[in-house]
């Protein structure tokens, strides 16, 4: 085994270094300096093979990385990948990740009107099941006006939430930009200016 003092590493640093490497050390929520030097080695790494993977138009893979580190709420690293260095970028990006978020929202109201609707559905046929496994027993038919009614009504009910959901995939698409593309207008994604 191969002594750990060949692996040592050690630098100095000025007051200025020191206070920045303290800061770094508490944004990475490390006590130990060898910890918050392993960390800053594995970003750097992260930062250099999500340019390589830009410039050889391998994007899938750098916003796949972009989503990771927002999720983890990386902030500034997510800043490094798209290149910000000033304000005005960082209240952009400010701006995309509140659009972001909207975006989340607008989608979890979609996948919970999918939900109701879904439930709607399995209601209306459990009752027509069950009303068809009784009128069987009993050798009749179907003709229940009140079955029908309630049928009726559920599915009124269920076209209502279906409409809701027509709409609110319609508000999605115009805050994404999906119907100006489609309409053979351009979209911008901030992504775009990704890693020069």
């Amino acid at each position: 085994m191969e002594p750990l003092k060949n692996k040592l590493i050690q630098a100095r640093l000025s007051e200025n270094e020191l206070a920045d490497f303290e800061e770094v050390k508490r944004e990475f929520g490390v006590a130990g300096n060898s910890k918050a030097m392993r960390q800053m080695i594995q970003d750097e790494k992260m930062l250099m093979k999500a340019k390589n993977d830009w410039h050889n138009d391998n994007r899938d893979a750098v916003t796949a990385l972009v989503q990771q580190l927002n999720d983890q709420g990386r902030l500034p690293l997510v800043q490094a990948l798209y290149g910000l260095t000033n304000t005005k970028s960082s209240s952009e990006l400010s701006i995309v990740r509140d659009q972001y978020a909207d975006i989340q929202q607008q989608l979890q109201a979609i996948m919970y009107t999918i939900t109701k609707s879904g439930n709607n559905l399995n209601q209306i046929a459990h009752v027509l099941n069950a009303a068809k496994q009784q009128a069987e027993q009993e050798d009749d038919d179907l003709t229940d006006d009140d079955l029908w009614r309630w049928v009726a009504k559920q599915l009124v009910e269920n076209s209502r939430v279906l409409a809701e959901l027509q709409q609110e995939i319609i508000n999605l698409k115009n805050d994404t930009g999906q119907a100006k593309l489609e309409a053979g207008g351009e979209v911008v994604s901030p992504g775009n200016s990704l890693v020069s």
